[in-house]
């Protein structure tokens, strides 16, 4: 790697807007009970959907079995290997990618770190030195465990058919349509981890929160603190704070600002109320914070907004 290479913060983590996955590669693997990956690393994260039959991950000293319909997600700079229990058969779908692109004095080629391997006789894949200090871009609306069982199995192999097909056929501009089925894929897999809302479905307050995100879009009319809606669930303010940060990634009042700014902007497209009146109906008698809000969020004045917008909803 360049010693001029761009700079990319090491921690750095992306929303969704953000999100622009750079396929690097797809690969159908069939195999039985001779097919083994020795340990090693990845550089990128790695999503796995078995299609058919098992196999058995060892991820960090752990045990992770996986059959027909689970995906797998190995996320960068974690040691595991697998191997396929005896008589066994197993078909599965791959693809390396990165969750944004991270420049060509980061990006590596397949064929030398991954391809080229004697994986059935290798004892260990060895590290390379010089990928072991690439940074590691995390997502930052969801955490992926690393087995899950899909439930849109459907779903996630017709997509990963599509990427297997396009990335075969190197077509021109095959990187667009890569990157537009993976993100359909990770759409359709957060889309089992989290409510509409949302809110992890693992996390073990989700109802409370739940109830509290109801409470709020019924009350988001009035003036509320942080206390009301946490006496809404019955919790203390602080304890209730950490725990709704802990399941959304927002605080109750960002989430609070967020819901009424969603709820003024359908108002200020699709009804003649004015600005101050739209300001009033979600909550802000006072006008000007009303509007520093929402240029805050949309970058620009909800005036700006309504000139942008309008015309296409006529």
């Amino acid at each position: 790697m360049s010693s001029n290479q761009p700079q990319i913060d090491e921690t750095r983590q992306v929303g969704f807007q953000e999100l622009a996955p750079y396929v690097r590669l797809v690969q159908h693997i069939e195999g039985d009970d001779s097919y083994r990956l020795p340990p090693r690393i990845i550089y990128d994260y790695e999503l796995i959907y078995v299609v058919a039959g098992r196999c058995d991950y060892v991820i960090e000293g752990a045990d992770y079995p996986i059959g027909s319909g689970d995906l797998l997600f190995m996320p960068p700079m974690v040691r595991h290997c697998c191997s396929v229990p005896a008589g066994e058969t197993f078909r599965y779908y791959a693809v390396h990618f990165d969750l944004v692109y991270m420049g060509e004095s980061f990006d590596f080629s397949v064929d030398d770190v991954y391809t080229s391997h004697d994986y059935l006789h290798a004892p260990y894949i060895p590290d390379e030195p010089e990928l072991t200090e690439r940074p590691v871009v995390r997502l930052a609306e969801a955490e992926l465990p690393y087995v899950l069982s899909a439930q849109e199995p459907l779903a996630c192999e017709s997509l990963l058919r599509s990427m297997f097909r396009v990335y075969e056929s190197g077509s021109y501009g095959k990187e667009l349509q890569l990157r537009a089925d993976m993100l359909s894929l990770l759409a359709v897999i957060v889309r089992q981890l989290a409510t509409p809302s949302g809110i992890s479905r693992q996390h073990p307050q989700s109802e409370r929160i739940q109830q509290a995100m109801q409470w709020m879009k019924l009350n988001y009319r009035m003036p509320i603190q942080l206390a009301d809606i946490a006496a809404s669930v019955h919790l203390s303010p602080s304890h209730f704070r950490a725990l709704f940060k802990e399941a959304t990634g927002k605080s109750p009042m960002e989430m609070l600002v967020a819901l009424r700014l969603e709820r003024a902007k359908e108002l200020l497209l699709h009804s003649a109320l004015s600005v101050g009146q739209v300001a009033e109906e979600v909550g802000y008698a006072d006008l000007h914070y009303f509007s520093r809000l929402f240029k805050r969020s949309e970058g620009m004045s909800p005036v700006q907004y309504v000139q942008s917008l309008r015309p296409k909803f006529r």
